[in-house]
């Protein structure tokens, strides 16, 4: 496993960077390159020495801390958001070469824009850049890849001051940097600003209204989405690690379409909520079917025995008790769910698409947001226990139920899921239900 990236490796890789668009010459100085600056009405020369950009790059992390998910500095709070375009599944940048300012300001300064460098390099420090697939295609390439294609190329900065800061923050605007942007909070009185570690509780609160703000206001058709993680998400190596070059095979089973469209809106998103809910509903879609073909095969049973009677009072009413019975069982959707688990999903289902880690994780913890049930070993299980015992499909089924319960309901005094802080649970509960739903799937299908 590579450890992950350090100050020298992001120094050096914007230290390549400027070396790209520097102009040519025959300094015979070692580490110090000249840029071309480009303003509105000015053009000048800058030298920058690869020193300057080691001690640049410590400088800006150290100036970003965070609390409870929230990232601050000595004057402003930032809360890390990415945003959407409504009705499209890509992440949206941040165009504008100037932070957006909120309107009707007060006590507080607001705007939104991309992440300060500081806090960008804090984030990269979280990843590793090189095994990172994203990371590597869009945060390197964009300065070898059409960006600077001549040396000497000028860095525009339209109407900023000339310094380090503004030359690498241009530098970095078409990076991957463009998609992490924030909400940023400034006091306007200093002794506030003093205080802002203090108060964090309050900046977290008052940037989800902000937050709240946008959406509602539909700016730019945006839908903003807070990440405590932004960039570790967006670029998700883990998921980088499951590509893989298999083949991909031509069908010998049809699968029914409405499974096969409930699924596919699951696998489209990466919200953990939207993918839970859909995989839960693959299921869901067999809470009828299930129960009634047992019923069936049980009346059946009865009726085609030898030894049963329609004139017998007895087996009749032994008939009715029986329909009852199977019927009160199937009055509650967590039995409609257990049967259906039961029916179709064993140990090597299951075995084949979860990791060890994620086995153990059920069997010994729960989520976050389900914290106050009242008996949580009823909703931890052991996969291995599948083999040899009906009780853990009991215990499977009320799990995923009480996590889609917890999803789909907000009441008083019940579990409550906010994805503000719960996402990171949750993602830890959605393959268990993708993979029950492709079992699913697959063994309710037809061969062609």
């Amino acid at each position: 496993m590579m450890d992950t990236t350090t100050e020298k490796d992001i120094a050096n890789i914007l230290w390549r960077a400027l070396k790209h668009v520097a102009l040519e010459n025959d300094d015979s100085i070692d580490n110090q390159i000249t840029v071309n600056i480009k303003r509105i009405n000015d053009k000048q020369e800058f030298k920058i020495t690869k020193a300057e950009i080691i001690d640049f790059v410590n400088n800006q992390i150290r100036k970003f801390h965070s609390v409870n998910g929230i990232y601050y500095c000595s004057d402003h709070v930032e809360y890390t958001v990415i945003a959407r375009e409504k009705y499209r599944p890509s992440l949206a940048p941040f165009a504008w070469a100037q932070d957006i300012p909120f309107t009707e300001q007060n006590r507080y300064k607001y705007d939104l824009s991309q992440i300060s460098l500081g806090l960008f390099f804090k984030l990269l420090k979280e990843v590793t850049l090189d095994t990172n697939f994203i990371v590597q295609n869009i945060f390197t390439s964009s300065f070898y890849m059409g960006m600077f294609n001549d040396s000497g190329t000028a860095i525009d900065l339209f109407d900023k001051e000339i310094n380090l800061y503004n030359i690498v923050d241009s530098l970095l605007q078409r990076s991957v940097k463009q998609y992490l942007m924030a909400i940023k909070i400034e006091p306007l009185d200093d002794s506030e600003k003093s205080e802002i570690s203090n108060n964090i509780k309050k900046y977290r609160k008052m940037a989800e209204s902000a937050m709240f703000n946008v959406n509602l206001a539909n700016f730019n058709g945006f839908s903003l989405r807070y990440l405590e993680h932004p960039l570790i998400t967006i670029t998700d190596s883990n998921s980088m690690k499951k590509i893989n070059g298999k083949r991909m095979t031509a069908p010998h089973m049809v699968y029914n379409h409405d499974m096969l469209e409930i699924y596919t809106a699951g696998n489209w998103h990466d919200d953990p909520l939207v993918q839970f809910i859909n995989y839960y509903q693959v299921a869901e879609y067999l809470f009828n079917y299930v129960p009634n073909e047992l019923l069936f095969e049980k009346v059946q049973e009865k009726i085609a025995s030898p030894k049963f009677s329609y004139t017998d009072k007895s087996n009749v009413l032994e008939l009715s008790h029986l329909i009852a019975e199977l019927n009160r069982k199937n009055d509650k959707e967590v039995n409609s769910l257990r049967m259906v688990l039961n029916q179709y999903v064993k140990y090597d289902d299951l075995k084949k698409s979860l990791s060890d880690e994620l086995i153990n994780y059920y069997c010994d913890e729960i989520p976050s947001f389900l914290k106050n049930i009242s008996e949580p070993n009823q909703i931890k299980f052991s996969i291995n226990n599948l083999k040899n015992s009906n009780k853990v499909y009991g215990k499977m089924a009320s799990r995923l139920y009480a996590v889609r319960n917890c999803l789909v309901h907000n009441k008083e005094g019940e579990n409550h899921f906010n994805s503000l802080i719960d996402d990171e649970s949750l993602k830890k509960e959605v393959p268990l239900m993708k993979a029950i739903a492709e079992t699913v799937i697959i063994k309710y299908g037809t061969t062609v």
